[in-house]
């Protein structure tokens, strides 16, 4: 009986373990997210076959309770993925468990997951903004245990033998469910870390914006994505930033640039759109904009650094300009022209005489070429 016993505990364990891993491995590996709706039907079916399989393995007492992991399942489907897959993923196993042969203990066991479906996702949202996921799966787990108490004892009618067993129950549940939060926690955490690791792959250590090696994937995307007709792409130069780093130091020079780049997130630029692609050269990649907004757009951006004090690392005060030069195409997304020709309208507006805007249309080049 012992061995039995322990035999199940151990495949519970394992079962758990096992589908833990793919949980996680279902979840994508992004900071924020959302579940498609396949996925989340994919993690309900798996949550489901995995309480089947757990109720195969459960320790048989007389009159047909069972008792295994199955819930545990529940609470890790519950805490980490959220209440529209552990609702569903419940009402299931509710009627999964009849599946298994009419009976008092099948009935009460039935009404005691259909109540917990609509409590536990209440109680799980109170307290997951107080506790750590440990507290928070110990407590989901001691409501179900005392539910499970309640229906142990309509079928017994034996406080001493429903009080050992559910003693035995939740401890041994809850070192197999913390066991389980153990492993998510340090999957959760490598994901962390690795998508730490892409970030700074993709990012200028310096300033925060991305490299140029980024830009090169975001214009290949631009190139591939159909929805995007209207595209423009400004280069950004700080004007004698060679002189700012002679006069007042590299360190100081490292300062102007953090500034500069803060000042570039305006009005309708999003991050993945920013790119530090030099030393003192900057990229950013318009989409879907008129050509009106396009040119507001830069005009602002050079009009906000020359109206903005920087300040040095002594609490000095200087004021400095950009030149930008701005490549526009509309429907031809031949996105290495564009910077090229950017880099040309750059160059002309340092020409010019610096602290302006230079402007060059890209199929407009293109016609004149063929002419």
């Amino acid at each position: 009986m012992l061995s039995r016993i322990l035999l199940s505990a151990v495949a519970n364990v394992a079962i758990l373990t096992l589908v833990s891993y793919i949980f996680i491995k279902i979840i994508p590996k992004k900071r924020t997210y959302a579940l498609t709706g396949w996925q989340k039907i994919l993690l309900i079916f798996i949550a489901s076959i995995t309480s089947f399989i757990l109720m195969s393995f459960s320790v048989d007492l007389p009159q047909q309770v069972k008792i295994d992991m199955r819930y545990n399942a529940m609470i890790l489907l519950l805490y980490y993925i959220g209440p529209a897959t552990f609702i569903p993923a419940a009402l299931i196993t509710a009627f999964l468990r009849l599946s298994w042969g009419i009976s008092d203990a099948a009935v009460y066991t039935f009404i005691l997951y259909i109540i917990l479906s609509v409590l536990m996702p209440l109680l799980n949202k109170w307290i997951s903004k107080r506790f750590n996921s440990y507290t928070v799966g110990l407590t989901l787990n001691f409501c179900y245990v005392l539910g499970h108490g309640v229906v142990l004892y309509f079928v017994y009618h034996d406080w001493n033998y429903v009080i050992a067993t559910s003693f035995f129950n939740f401890l041994f549940s809850s070192c197999c469910l913390l066991l389980n939060i153990m492993f998510i926690e340090d999957m959760r955490i490598n994901v962390r870390l690795y998508l730490d690791e892409i970030e700074r792959a993709k990012s200028d250590y310096l300033t925060g914006l991305y490299n140029k090696r980024e830009f090169s994937y975001y214009w290949t995307e631009i190139e591939n994505d159909s929805t995007i007709t209207h595209t423009a792409l400004l280069m950004l130069d700080i004007d004698h930033f060679k002189c700012i780093n002679d006069q007042y130091g590299h360190l100081n020079g490292d300062i102007i640039l953090r500034q500069v780049a803060s000042l570039l997130h305006v009005e309708d630029i999003e991050h993945e759109q920013i790119y530090r692609v030099g030393g003192e050269e900057f990229c950013i990649v318009l989409k879907n904009k008129s050509f009106s907004q396009q040119m507001a757009i830069a005009e602002k951006i050079r009009q906000t650094v020359e109206n903005n004090p920087f300040k040095l690392e002594n609490h000095q005060t200087i004021h400095l300009t950009v030149s930008v030069g701005m490549a526009t195409s509309y429907k031809v997304k031949d996105m290495k022209n564009l910077y090229r020709l950017a880099d040309r309208a750059l160059y002309q507006a340092k020409e010019r005489g610096r602290n302006q805007l230079v402007v060059l249309d890209l199929a407009e080049r293109e016609l004149k070429r063929i002419l």
